[in-house]
């Protein structure tokens, strides 16, 4: 008896020795050579120590895009699927660890039989039987508890692949908007061009008709006018087109959207903290989907090797019989528990193993692209920033320099001083100078929302901690 028990003590600590055996190797964020600092001089100005408002489209200081970022938070298909995806990895979480705890299972039967002997006398009988039975698969080598980690590595990465979807919404929203008012403004510049074009037309005809003008000079004006007509016409199919795409972002069916700005001078340009290249990794939350993707790899691992080595089954099974029903119950114990191990698979195994080395490697070179590609973004961001601020202030000269050209030939024109062409350049140069700075805005802004999204847009400063 004391034998048994020695045993029985060596069973438990093998058990337990054998259950401390992790295959799955100590997981290392793959390592990145970052830059110290922006290459733009204007980000190396900023305060390290601020942080981007995770609202921070309401730097923007306009209301109706705090409304239109609001609804479509709320109602963006794509943000509602990703929180179904979130969902099903959290069931798919659930299910990897199930094998990790017992399993339990409840049988019942009943029969009836009846005997009719050669003899002549007729029996019936009634029998019953019930059962439970428990099973446990001993995690020996980590092979379940790899896939548990693997599957909640995916439900991580699933939380932070809604993260950046939304951050990408919030960008496009903003963007689409600021593309609508944009738009807007360049329409009311060709109206008043239109309008212009045609009072320049009852001059010309006039001239015409008292002989100090020719035909051509007539059919030039026309021609502007038509395509002036046919500016506003192109104009508004793209504002349309452009309040169709607000609306799918929105989540609903193309609408009016009844905006009520007319003008991105509505619309306030802010300052924006720009942090430090090695902070970036931590503030964005597609480079954390990315590492979640590399952890569950590395759990792969894990599981591959622990399929070379045995699995333990232990298992209880517990029968209550009663045959015939109103005789006394019978009650059987079983203990059981079986050991399985591979032998020969044809390298199927190592073959395992060698796929879940080689995902994990092409993970670490997505990660590494993931980073590095981030970098260029911001880069990109505070280039194009840099640029369109340059831009403004160049055009804003042209801009008003081509309005005085314009109104001083048109002046010279009505005396006689110059020939129509001279004044028809000046008119088209006006307007070119007039769309272009209302364009340069529009640059500005989109540059700003490209920062806010290429740093994270202040998810870092909430992000969840792995």
């Amino acid at each position: 008896m004391k034998k048994t028990k020695t045993n029985t003590i060596a069973a438990l600590g093998m058990v337990a020795f054998l259950g401390a055996c992790q295959l799955t190797p100590d997981y290392a964020e793959p390592q990145v050579k970052l830059p110290e600092s922006w290459r733009e001089e204007t980000a190396k100005t900023a305060a390290a120590q601020e942080k981007i408002d995770a609202q921070w489209w309401k730097g923007f200081k306009n209301n109706e895009l705090n409304t239109l970022m609001a609804a479509a938070l709320e109602g963006n298909t794509d943000l509602r699927a990703a929180l179904a995806r979130i969902d099903q990895a959290r069931a798919a979480t659930r299910i990897a660890g199930a094998p990790l705890l017992p399993s339990v299972d409840a049988s019942a039967g009943t029969g009836w039989t009846r005997t009719n002997p050669s003899s002549g006398t007729t029996t019936s009988q009634n029998s019953g039987r019930a059962g439970v039975s428990v099973g446990y698969e001993v995690d020996l080598f980590g092979r379940n508890r790899a896939g548990l980690n693997a599957a909640e590595a995916g439900l991580r990465r699933s939380v932070y692949d809604r993260d950046a979807l939304e951050l990408v919404v919030k960008g496009d929203v903003a963007q689409g908007y600021f593309v609508i008012l944009n738009l807007r403004e360049r329409m009311e510049i060709a109206r008043n061009n239109l309008e212009n074009s045609r009072q320049v037309l009852r001059i010309v005809e006039a001239r015409f008709n008292a002989g100090t003008a020719s035909a051509l000079d007539v059919s030039r004006q026309k021609s502007s006018l038509a395509s002036a007509e046919a500016a506003m016409t192109a104009l508004g199919n793209q504002a349309r087109a452009a309040e169709n795409a607000l609306s799918i972002l929105l989540g609903e069916a193309p609408r009016d959207l009844k905006i009520k700005s007319a003008s991105l001078r509505t619309v306030t340009i802010p300052r924006i903290p720009v942090s430090q290249p090695s902070a970036v990794v931590a503030q964005r939350p597609d480079i954390r989907a990315a590492e979640e993707s590399l952890v569950a790899a590395n759990a792969d691992i894990g599981a591959a090797r622990a399929a070379f080595f045995p699995v333990l089954n232990l298992g209880v099974d517990t029968t209550v019989a009663l045959s015939p029903l109103s005789s006394p119950a019978s009650v059987a114990l079983a203990l059981a528990a079986s050991a399985a191990a591979p032998i020969f698979k044809g390298g199927q195994l190592q073959g395992g193993v060698d796929r879940a080395r080689a995902r994990q490697t092409e993970l670490a070179e997505n990660y590494r692209k993931t980073v590095i590609t981030s970098m260029r973004e911001v880069e990109d961001a505070l280039s194009a920033a840099k640029a369109a601020r340059q831009r403004e202030v160049s055009l804003a000269t042209a801009m008003e320099e081509a309005r005085k050209a314009y109104s001083l030939s048109r002046d010279l024109y009505e005396a006689g001083a110059i020939d129509f062409q001279t004044m028809l350049d000046a008119e088209r140069t006006k307007l070119s100078a007039e769309d272009s700075h209302a364009s340069v805005r529009l640059e500005l802004l989109s540059a700003a929302v490209d920062l806010y999204k290429s740093l994270g847009g202040g998810w870092g400063t909430a992000a969840p901690k792995r």
